[in-house]
């Protein structure tokens, strides 16, 4: 995998060492406005607690001891920590990449949205809710407000938010709109137990690759594409992959009933090169890029390998020994159709919540990570999902699915980036029109229209 002049030119970029004294107004503006919604006395005990335990934690880091960074009962305190660590030049120093990437972005638009989402009825209290009863599942209050600031800044006269009760099932939203009167139900999905099992089989499977070539000293890439079920290989399926590649001369190459793939000598000369003058986070989509050439955000990916981390950086590789990449995506058929059903379940849940005094709709927010991407066979079976689905007493008519993928960026100037998918879905033949025709949530301007829209 030799390194040509074209591969050295796109990404032999160094840091700038420059303007990085910025300030995010609207950050900030947000982390200001949620925390005052919990008491100063209770906030001030959790943002030191957040705070301490995170310093702690880069301690141990630095002696290359992995232990949690955040209490994971208090999963807000981190995301706040993490967009003030970005948003203020003081703290950036703070910002921990591999999880503030996807927080940095959502914070921004919620920032965009502040504005509309204060007049927005219900809105302050559902906000309160996230950052007290809500804490350790925050990612579904922040899907609510994105979706509440849509319909405000799409023109919707009257967004409200339904008052939260245990008695009756509520939708989450009521939106008006001259004689038009919608009933809206939010549901982030994370991923199903299946998807999580998929990318935990090849976590280990990555592993015991990782381990082969740590033991023969031998820096290696793998590249996968999977055609088969991950659940149903054996663990040390890519491992016998390595040992075939490291008995051989030059890159290995297989297909076979389970996936396709190569094994090769990876080319470190770009990443010690600029490892001559920049430390880079051990891991990362930089790593990644420097190792093959370019980064590819749909893949799921692990690194390993031998580094010394840098002064004050714990995160950061100031040296590299050895290093080892395998990287994969799921293409099975088998697989996908599993994840409709769990898209199709989602749909049920939030089409229960619906009211059938007026016609629904359900938002479904996946956050998109290597292979839990949206794809064009996957958008086509949840399509068919919904083709059948019974709406029941619910005058359920559309569902969006809202995929939304934070990005490793890997630019020089850029420090937080999203891409985003809205598809959207059909239940029964509806004859009303849909409420948010061609909409993203962290654009203002419609998508670029196909399959699905895209931003």
């Amino acid at each position: 995998m030799p390194m040509s002049e074209e591969f050295s030119k796109d990404v032999m970029w160094l840091a700038q060492r420059h303007g990085q004294d910025w300030i995010d107004e609207e950050i900030l503006a947000v982390v200001e406005w949620l925390t005052s919604l919990v008491p100063t006395a209770e906030w001030s005990r959790r943002a030191a607690e957040a705070a301490a335990r995170y310093q702690a934690a880069r301690a141990e880091w630095a002696q290359e001891r992995r232990v949690p960074l955040f209490d994971v009962a208090d999963q807000i305190a981190w995301y706040v920590l993490q967009a003030r660590c970005y948003g203020d030049p003081n703290l950036r120093p703070d910002f921990f990449e591999p999880e503030g990437y996807r927080i940095a972005p959502i914070f921004k638009r919620i920032g965009q949205m502040l504005p509309d989402l204060k007049a927005i009825a219900g809105a302050e209290e559902r906000a309160a809710r996230l950052m007290t009863h809500g804490k350790s599942q925050p990612d579904d209050g922040i899907y609510e407000l994105l979706v509440a600031g849509t319909y405000k800044r799409r023109g919707w006269e009257k967004v409200e938010f339904v008052p939260e009760t245990t008695v009756t099932k509520q939708p989450d939203l009521f939106v008006h709109r001259g004689r038009s009167h919608w009933a809206v139900e939010c549901k982030r999905a994370g991923r199903s137990g299946y998807s999580k099992d998929e990318r935990n089989a090849g976590e280990r499977m990555a592993t015991q690759a990782h381990e082969r070539a740590r033991v023969r000293r031998r820096p290696i890439v793998v590249m996968v594409r999977f055609t088969t079920e991950l659940i149903n290989l054996p663990e040390d399926y890519l491992a016998h992959k390595v040992d075939r590649f490291a008995d051989g001369n030059r890159a290995y190459e297989w297909s076979d009933d389970g996936s396709q793939g190569m094994v090769g000598d990876a080319d470190l000369r770009a990443l010690h090169q600029v490892l001559q003058h920049d430390d880079i986070y051990f891991g990362s989509s930089r790593m990644f890029q420097l190792i093959v050439g370019e980064y590819e955000p749909s893949l799921d990916f692990t690194i390993s390998g031998d580094w010394v981390p840098a002064e004050g950086r714990p995160f950061h590789a100031t040296s590299i020994g050895h290093v080892s990449l395998v990287a994969w995506r799921s293409q099975s058929e088998e697989a996908t159709r599993r994840k409709a059903q769990h898209f199709r379940s989602v749909v049920g849940r939030a089409s229960s919540q619906l009211p059938g005094d007026r016609p629904g709709v359900v938002h479904v927010g996946y956050e998109a990570v290597g292979g839990n991407s949206v794809d064009g066979r996957r958008h086509m079976l949840n399509r068919e999902q919904m083709r059948t689905f019974d709406a029941k007493e619910s005058r359920l008519r559309w569902v969006y699915g809202n995929y939304f993928m934070p990005e490793h960026v890997t630019d020089r100037n850029e420090s937080a980036a999203v891409s985003e998918t809205t598809a959207l879905y059909r239940v029964g033949r509806p004859t009303t029109s849909e409420p948010l025709p061609g909409h993203m949530l962290f654009l203002d301007e419609d998508g670029q229209p196909g399959a699905h829209f895209r931003s």
